[in-house]
């Protein structure tokens, strides 16, 4: 007897989206380590450079069937691209001041936070699953706060990277139908080399200057990079090739096949992930306290994830 087609191709499915999970997850610790010792918008920079140049040769193929892009593709993308840059910047950050599983579980609430977000930009209804999740989230956060060696600035910054998120899923959300992903993957990747390039040089100088707007800048001021160290490299190879670019093109096939709720949880699966990976190589501690709040934020994010249909879209890779 033959295995059914459908179920096989399922099950592959799921264990690639599993392994783009898991992918996603071990981005915390590498670029923790990479960012320790080198500028955070300069490893940006080159990371999605990387994925630039990946997804360029995909969009050229169009150029030569002279189909060129319109204006709104454009603006669409640019947009997405704008929060997309926006919560790397504040992930990446952040993992400079507490633990990548930490960050990880709190950069999940986008998942909460695009229904909420609807609710008030897109005028969606909110159902009372929605509201639960909030409430265990919040109550998650709590927990967490109360964790040994937390910081408060760390998971504000990880926060405000799942606002961008979630509001990069709602642009995306909103898209036209017949907007070409390979040119809104580009557009983003473009946008977070253009504005964390240009933010760059900008914040460098900012090291310098006193006054009050200076002073709340001063955490993002770094110096320009004067050198390129190998293992900084070999991170922005592989956030750039595979947790970037070819994450991207296995979840739209993948999502082709599985229904919504199984793309939602595999995906939710990141943050534990990004734990499991912060203990066995940064040797991350996680007390009792600390994995309550980290179940609570799950179970949010399960309990939006299984089943909703308030807000469809692609979850934001990390």
């Amino acid at each position: 007897m033959h295995p059914n087609p459908l179920s096989r191709s399922r099950w592959i499915a799921d264990l690639c989206l599993l392994a783009v999970a898991a992918v996603w997850g071990s981005t915390f610790v590498v670029v923790k380590t990479a960012t320790s010792s080198f500028p955070v918008l300069g490893f940006l920079t080159l990371r999605f450079l990387v994925a630039l140049m990946v997804l360029l040769p995909f969009n050229l193929q169009r150029l030569q069937r002279r189909r060129p892009f319109s204006l709104w593709e454009l603006k669409w993308g640019a947009a997405a691209g704008a929060l997309f840059a926006g919560g790397y910047i504040f992930q990446t950050f952040s993992l400079r001041l507490t633990d990548s599983g930490r960050v990880g579980f709190i950069t999940g609430l986008y998942v909460v936070l695009v229904p909420v977000l609807a609710l008030f930009l897109l005028r969606y209804r909110i159902s009372r699953r929605i509201v639960l999740a909030l409430i265990l989230s919040l109550i998650g956060m709590v927990f967490l706060g109360y964790v040994p060696g937390s910081s408060f600035t760390g998971d504000l910054l990880a926060f405000l990277c799942a606002v961008c998120y979630a509001g990069q899923i709602l642009v995306v959300e909103k898209m036209p139908p017949q907007s070409d992903w390979r040119f809104m993957a580009l557009m983003q990747s473009g946008m977070v080399v253009l504005i964390c390039g240009g933010l760059m040089p900008i914040l460098a100088e900012v090291r310098g200057c006193e006054g009050t707007l200076c002073s709340a800048l001063l955490p993002f001021a770094e110096a320009l990079p004067t050198s390129l160290p190998g293992d900084v490299l070999q991170v922005a190879a592989y956030t750039g090739i595979l947790a970037t670019a070819a994450a991207l093109a296995v979840q739209i096939w993948a999502q082709k096949i599985l229904p919504p709720s199984d793309a939602a949880l595999i995906f939710a699966m990141e943050a534990p992930f990004a734990v499991v990976f912060g203990l066995i190589f940064l040797q991350e501690s996680l007390t009792l306290t600390g994995a309550f709040g980290c179940a609570l934020i799950f179970a949010a994010m399960l309990t939006v994830t299984l089943g909703t249909r308030e807000v469809k879209g692609q979850p934001a890779p990390a």
